[in-house]
Order: structure tokens, then sequence, then C-alpha cells
């Protein structure tokens, strides 16, 4: 799937109240799968980059390349964090952050790609 396929997932959560989303499981699991397959493009992307150990290394690589802010580095590491343990994180907390997971991995992702683009001329 493309990136903007687990994109537009994880965003029909955000246009659901949180009631709907607490109620609605096919739903919740869609979201679900979208922020993993969002995680996973991400560590695709810089794997073209940088080899790292662990997500806070792999954060660390993109922060150290100038890639990512500090800021966006520790948005980073909390995504990853409930992205590691989707099925144990509060419905409300989880729908909190839908819009943060999608624009923090993006920029990450974008960053990544410029990276790219500019060091392969």
């Amino acid at each position: 799937m493309s990136f903007w396929e687990y994109y537009r997932m994880v965003e029909k959560g955000t246009l659901v109240s949180i009631e709907e989303f607490k109620s609605n499981r096919k739903l919740k699991e869609s979201v679900k799968n979208g922020i993993k397959g969002l995680v996973k493009l991400l560590f695709q992307e810089a794997d073209k980059i940088i080899k790292f150990d662990s997500n806070e290394d792999l954060i660390f690589q993109l922060m150290k390349l100038g890639l990512i802010s500090p800021t966006l580095a520790q948005e980073l590491l909390d995504i990853l964090k409930i992205a590691d343990n989707l099925d144990n994180v509060d419905d409300e907390i989880l729908y909190s952050m839908l819009v943060r997971i999608m624009e923090d991995v993006e920029e990450a992702i974008n960053n990544i790609g410029k990276y790219m683009v500019k060091n392969s001329s």
C-alpha cells in the first residue's frame, strides 16, 4: 500500500466523533493498521539512507543528519511508542493523537525524500 492509502486509513478516524471512534471496532482496526503502515513506511524510507538498531537510534540518526528537529524527534519517539503498543493504548489517547501521527510521519518521510533527491545528484 502507498503512503496516502495508509494516511487515509488514519484520517478516517479524525472524521468521526470520539464516541463513534470508541464504539466502531472496524474503524479503529483500520486506523491502527494505517498507523502501522505509516510507521513501516517511515522505517523503509529511513533504511534507504541510514542503518539503525532501534527506534531511538532511528530518531537519533535522522536528527544527526538534520532531517528532523529535536521537537519532531520527541514527537516521533512518542508515536513509535504508541505504534509498538497499539492494542493497549486508550482509545481517547489514540484518537487525540491521530492528526499528530499523520502530520509528523508525513514530515519525516518528506524530509527523507528531499534528502535522497538532494544527495542523488
